[in-house]
């Protein structure tokens, strides 16, 4: 199993994430990491949306695997911008 960064890194890896583009979803933009959580837009329909970070840790901590199916758990109604940014970052 691969090593797991802290939390620290794991947002630092994110706050490089500006836009990303989510696999059946859209893209997402104007993406930022505040002390909380990651904020962007979905291209879509303009709609702002919020992630809190603490609960997107858990998930990559937690899970070997991740996908939109497993972050409902996590953070629902917000896992397909979740992931998309996951992805870009090159954390799952």
């Amino acid at each position: 199993m691969n090593e797991k960064l802290s939390f620290i890194d794991f947002v630092d890896k994110l706050k490089l994430v500006k836009e990303c583009y989510g696999v059946r979803s859209g893209s997402y933009k104007n993406i930022i990491c505040s002390a909380d959580y990651i904020i962007g837009e979905r291209e879509s329909t303009g709609n702002e949306f919020k992630i809190n970070l603490k609960r997107l840790y858990d998930a990559y901590l937690n899970e070997n695997h991740i996908d939109t199916f497993v972050l409902k758990n996590y953070v629902d109604r917000v896992q397909s911008p979740s992931y998309a940014i996951l992805m870009e970052a090159g954390l799952c």
